[in-house]
């Protein structure tokens, strides 16, 4: 089948003094997520198309893959869903005219799920960070950045690189774990690596977490994952919460962040220390500019004179 390739090369294109910056966006129910590159040198948009074959997952190793009758080759740009077993059914994406030992490359693996006639991946690699923009109020920015379209719509941000490889004539996709940053307002918190899924408008931010937020009274803190929700604008850190500001450190399970408000809201065995004692509570709202916790459910505290 005949492959429809379109590549961008981004070399600090300048007209009317303005850089073009490539971009795609997903839409969802009126909401907007937007990714794009700098348009300087070194950064990269690329997309291409893969075929969909759907069948039975056989075998599945780090350089082979069999689906039904059919087997592929795959290397660190392919992308394979987490947790897949043989004899799930899957959906592979892959490019018929890129092979190796007589194998064509697979693009994508994943659980059979909604159906597309055509699978579509856009590249973004930038040596200064794809930035992307989910809804109004959050930013994120990894160095590489990757669109799937074809069935569903996810987008993932990664540290890493992308080339693209003119004698082989092909684009070289290295994701890898590495500094992914996501700020809503003037919290900033550091993670390895970002899932977004447009079906459902969450985007995911492994961990281990760093927390930042400027101000006069600086805070940082750690947390096991960020979850934000684009439906409802609610941004959460989860899994061992922990904020320090002012003198207090503050722990809990979960944390809801708002930002606008200047508040966040603490769930679960929340516990807040200074040197003068503690004070516990299964809910409590916290002062994002003083680091100061107020209980709303809950209380037990100790106090030293």
């Amino acid at each position: 089948m005949g492959r429809i390739l379109l590549l961008a090369l981004v070399v600090a294109l300048a007209l009317a003094q303005e850089v073009f910056r490539p971009q795609v966006e997903l839409t969802r129910r009126e909401k907007k997520v937007v990714a794009w590159v700098s348009g300087e040198e070194g950064s990269l948009f690329y997309a291409d198309y893969g075929d969909l074959y759907r069948g039975t997952l056989l075998a599945l190793s780090e350089d082979r893959v069999q689906v039904g009758e059919r087997a592929f080759f795959r290397d660190g740009g392919s992308a394979v869903e987490e947790g897949l077993q043989v004899g799930e059914e899957v959906e592979a994406a892959y490019n018929p005219d890129w092979e190796r030992e007589g194998l064509p490359y697979l693009m994508r693996l994943r659980r059979a799920g909604k159906e597309g006639e055509r699978y579509l991946r856009l590249v973004l690699y930038d040596p200064k960070g794809v930035e992307v923009r989910l809804g109004e109020e959050v930013e994120a920015r990894g160095s590489l950045g990757v669109v799937e379209r074809g069935g569903e719509e996810n987008l993932f941000l990664s540290g890493g690189e992308a080339r693209y490889l003119e004698e082989e004539g092909r684009l070289q996709v290295d994701p890898r774990p590495g500094e992914v940053l996501v700020a809503q307002g003037a919290v900033r918190v550091k993670g390895s690596r970002l899932l977004y899924r447009n079906e459902t408008g969450e985007a995911l931010l492994e961990g281990p977490l760093e927390v930042a937020r400027a101000g006069e009274k600086p805070l940082v803190g750690k947390a096991g994952s960020l979850r934000y929700l684009l439906d409802e604008d609610r941004l959460w850190l989860l899994g061992g919460v922990e904020l320090t500001q002012g003198g207090h450190t503050t722990k809990a399970q979960r944390a809801l962040l708002r930002e606008k408000e200047g508040y966040a809201y603490l769930f679960g065995g929340v516990e807040s220390r200074d040197e003068k004692g503690f004070v516990r509570g299964e809910r409590v709202r916290y002062s994002l500019r003083t680091g100061e916790g107020g209980v709303l459910f809950g209380v037990q505290g100790e106090f030293r004179d």
